[in-house]
């Protein structure tokens, strides 16, 4: 990000809310999704954006972004719970979550990307796979355990620190075979993970 100045507006010193910031939030990951910036820069806009008390610090963040081409689409609910006996559970994009949702498989993967979800302040999220893989992708900030039973496979997590008020996900994995993965936006490594974020919302 640079530092060149931004007009002022009449309302650049009035307070701003928690939406405000998931605008902002959703403006940023439009732009990792039309590749106009890159996953190493998403931490510090992030960042940046919580921090942000007023509105001209909070359009500070994205000034040298280009508008949406569209409005970014309101999140649609996803089900409670899902199943796949032969294949994989893949979900994300603009949605909303409840409190509580439970997905597995047999002989599959499971992705559940929040990244750009709206949280309640609670979420448990349960998956179950016999042989396969569970990833979940969290906004930045958000506070998460990962939990359960792992016979054979590996554990990954990658968070960024909490920020203050953030929602609080348990991911309880119970699986015998395969990893349990569990990474903030701006950790989500190179490769099969981040390629999988763009489709998300490409097919949304």
């Amino acid at each position: 990000m640079t530092d060149t100045p931004v007009p002022r507006s009449p309302d650049a010193d009035a307070p701003i809310t928690e939406q405000d910031r998931q605008v902002l939030v959703r403006h940023i990951q439009s732009a990792m999704l039309q590749e106009q910036i890159g996953f190493e820069e998403i931490d510090d806009r992030f960042a940046a954006v919580y921090q942000a008390q007023t509105r001209a610090e909070l359009d500070r963040v994205v000034h040298d972004l280009p508008s949406p081409a569209a409005p970014v689409p309101p999140g649609h609910p996803v089900p409670r719970q899902s199943l796949a006996l032969l294949g994989d559970v893949k979900v994300g994009g603009w949605i909303e979550t409840g409190s509580e949702i439970t997905y597995g498989t047999i002989l599959g993967d499971v992705v559940i990307d929040l990244s750009s979800a709206t949280l309640p302040d609670q979420v448990t999220i349960t998956v179950w796979n016999f042989a396969g893989d569970t990833t979940v992708i969290l906004p930045d900030g958000v506070r998460a355990t990962l939990e359960g039973f792992l016979a054979l496979g590996d554990r990954k997590i990658d968070l960024t620190g909490p920020r203050h008020g953030a929602p609080m996900v348990t991911v309880r994995s119970y699986k015998v075979l395969g990893d349990a993965r569990l990474f903030s936006l701006s950790r989500v490594p190179e490769g099969r993970i981040r390629k999988l974020w763009r489709k998300l919302r490409q097919e949304d």
